[in-house]
């Protein structure tokens, strides 16, 4: 990891564990190394940062581009490896700077409900994951953060929070879907189903 990614890695995980009792499941699950994209759920502004301290490895994640106009935000961001995105179209910049992520062997964090949900039902997925996933060649790795939007509830290990990780959807399986709009839709809902597995398998132990 880079120095300053780690420092910040190593203190949001510490300050996770610490007041939250932030644990990650399967965390085995993640490939150390290659391209991987790892696909959680959305309920808190939490999510990003619980999610990627939960991961052995440096990641990359989506931010909006408005970020990067403030001069001292876009230094801290772009240290933290994050990609520009402009919200609610199509972006090819941002799409071709995730395929150079992924075909340099990085790992990239996405969320396929495209906002935030209530914390109890999991959206819709956007297709855009599966887009990216059969064009980059990646596989993915569902994820569930589970209670990331109850943090006054789960402060001092009161309730924990955590974050986790199912067996990976390989590239083989991804490209035995239809290469069009079709194909990566139903790869997107794939995800969600398993999103939505690791969900129900949580809540079953809690």
């Amino acid at each position: 990891m880079k120095w300053f990614y780690y420092v910040a890695w190593r203190f949001v995980r510490t300050v996770g564990y610490t007041l939250f009792g932030l644990k990650a499941v399967d965390e085995k699950n993640i490939p150390r190394t290659g391209p991987v994209l790892i696909a959680s759920n959305h309920q808190s502004y939490f999510d990003p940062p619980f999610v990627a301290v939960m991961i052995m490895r440096e990641v990359h994640f989506f931010a909006k581009k408005e970020l990067f106009d403030i001069p001292i935000m876009k230094r801290v961001i772009t240290a933290l490896n994050a990609v520009p995105v402009r919200r609610g179209i199509y972006d090819p910049r941002s799409i071709n700077k995730v395929f150079d992520v992924l075909s340099k062997g990085g790992g990239l964090i996405l969320f396929p409900e495209g906002t935030r949900g209530d914390g109890e039902t999991l959206l819709k997925p956007k297709p855009g994951i599966g887009l990216i996933a059969y064009k980059g060649k990646a596989p993915i790795v569902p994820a569930f953060a589970h209670r990331t939007h109850q943090w006054s509830k789960s402060l001092f290990w009161r309730n924990r929070m955590s974050v986790t990780f199912g067996k990976p959807i390989t590239v083989e399986e991804i490209l035995a879907y239809e290469d069009g709009k079709e194909g990566y839709r139903a790869l997107s809902e794939e995800v969600m189903r398993r999103i939505k597995e690791l969900k129900d398998k949580v809540l079953e132990k809690n």
